[in-house]
């Protein structure tokens, strides 16, 4: 019977190093937002983006782990949006 391959070290690093990018890019945006009074934004990691997809949940995790809150955008000019606001 063939067995799965094992994940290496490599393929660890490399998923690490691709989540911390994304935690990066919405920790910016986080900032940002903070900076200028509010209390969210634009959740900049999507589950429909074909780059960040294999990460959206581990990112997500992250983010709700340390007590921010993740929803769906909803309608703007009444159209529902795909995007999700990331709140604190």
């Amino acid at each position: 019977m063939t067995e799965p391959m094992m994940i290496t070290k490599e393929m660890r690093e490399s998923r690490e190093k691709a989540v911390s990018k994304i935690v990066e890019r919405v920790n910016a945006d986080i900032k940002k937002a903070a900076e200028q009074g509010r209390h969210e934004c634009y959740f900049s990691c999507s589950k429909n983006s074909y780059s960040d997809a294999p990460f959206y949940k581990e990112v997500r995790e992250r983010f709700e782990n340390c007590g921010y809150r993740i929803k769906p955008t909803g309608f703007i000019g009444g159209v529902w949006q795909l995007t999700e606001n990331i709140e604190w």
